[in-house]
């Protein structure tokens, strides 16, 4: 008899020799619920009350137990396309197993199995071999496509929690004998299934730093910190920050000649507009204004634009256009020498050398007008502040 091999990361699947169904047919969602559910619940009987539990909310005013049967029945003419020799589906005492007599595969399992080896595994060859066969096996979350169901929303987390443990493991794993192109390849793949994870991103950036490719892990630093700060409105931590300060100073190569440098400084094409760029870029620009004010009396301001609805933040997506929107309408009202970053998930800070307060409300209003002008949602609304940096002040701080 073949085995019942069940893909569960990612999206589901059930296979039986040569035969395949999966979730993308157009059947009823709840009967691939009742499947997935019996699925993980393999090992035990689960009873009619517990299955119509799970698959609440649908056919009302309909005898629950009739129609948890007719769904079974459903169900088993989806798994009949398998052509496997016995029912998939048995029914013992009016509760519902997947049947026993089949050999079961189930990829969950498989990974489980596979990081707890590793974890116990002393040789280095075998753990590493073993943790690399978990998390190739974690192509995706837990059932995504039932991911808000309260039965599957814990057991997500737990996976992707040992996934992550799984990551950090084979970089330390790689780490001790130095293969950092690995890791590269590893984490470039785990990216894409855990995007949130800094820890992969981190020890992307560090291994590309390491190989001396310092403009890759420029730009791979600033798609996590812009990452991060859309999604969850944070800053880089501050062992992301440390890295990106290390990777800066690694580009300085002693034995370079004027014209080297030159090219380097020279590289990127020249753009429009105010220059964005990474907060942590823009504090050490700042540093460098402020001894600069400091010596010659040059007012400076630094000038506060925040994004809000009402009292408080709008809902992510409108949020993100507007921040968006306000990117564009900062660069383009800005002088070229004038610099600005992005401080928080909804709002701006930037740098106006040389002006005085009058000068710094005439570009807040500019900016705001046109801000106005491109915001298409009016629940939305523009507020600024500035102050404004002297030489006095500058020398008694």
């Amino acid at each position: 008899m073949n085995k019942l091999r069940v893909t569960m990361f990612g999206e589901f699947s059930v296979t039986y020799g040569e035969n395949t169904i999966n979730e993308h047919s157009k059947r009823s969602k709840k009967l691939w619920l009742l499947l997935q559910y019996l699925t993980v619940n393999h090992s035990r009987m689960v009873s009619q009350s517990e299955l119509i539990d799970i698959l609440s909310g649908e056919d009302e005013g309909v005898n629950p137990t009739s129609a948890l049967k007719t769904k079974v029945h459903r169900l088993r003419d989806i798994l009949s396309e398998l052509k496997c020799e016995v029912p998939v589906i048995v029914c013992v005492n009016g509760a519902y197993s997947i049947n026993p007599e089949i050999p079961l595969e189930i990829d969950t399992e498989e990974f489980e199995s596979s990081f707890k080896a590793a974890s116990a595994a002393a040789d280095h060859e075998e753990r590493l071999r073993l943790i690399l066969e978990a998390v190739n096996i974690y192509n995706g979350d837990f059932l995504s496509k039932s991911a808000y169901e309260s039965w599957v929303v814990p057991l997500n987390t737990y996976y992707r929690s040992i996934y992550s443990k799984a990551v950090r493991m084979a970089v330390e794993l790689f780490t001790e004998v130095g293969k950092l192109h690995e890791i590269i390849a590893m984490c470039s793949k785990a990216a894409i299934v855990n995007p949130y994870d800094e820890y992969i991103h981190y020890s992307h950036i560090k291994a590309l730093a390491e190989l001396g490719e310092q403009d890759s892990a420029m730009k791979q630093y600033e798609i996590v910190t812009n990452l991060m700060m859309t999604k969850f409105g944070i800053p880089p931590s501050k062992e992301l920050v440390e890295l990106y300060d290390t990777a800066i100073k690694s580009q300085t190569n002693a034995k370079a000649d004027i014209d080297a440098v030159m090219d380097d400084l020279m590289e990127q094409r020249m753009v429009s507009g105010a220059f964005y760029c990474d907060y942590q870029i823009f504090k050490h620009l700042y540093q460098l204004e402020y001894r600069d004010a400091m010596r010659t009396g040059i007012n400076l301001n630094i000038c506060l634009l925040s994004v809000c609805s009402g009292d408080g933040l709008p809902a992510q997506n409108p949020l993100n256009k507007a921040m968006e929107r306000l990117q564009g309408c900062i660069s383009r009202s800005l002088r070229g020498s004038d610099i600005f970053a992005r401080y928080s998930v909804s709002q701006y800070v930037i740098m106006l050398a040389n002006t005085n307060e009058q000068t710094g409300a005439l570009i807040m209003k500019r900016i705001e007008k046109a801000f106005k002008r491109e915001n298409t949602n009016k629940d939305i609304e523009l507020k600024y502040t500035f102050k404004t940096t002297r030489r006095n002040e500058a020398m008694n701080s």
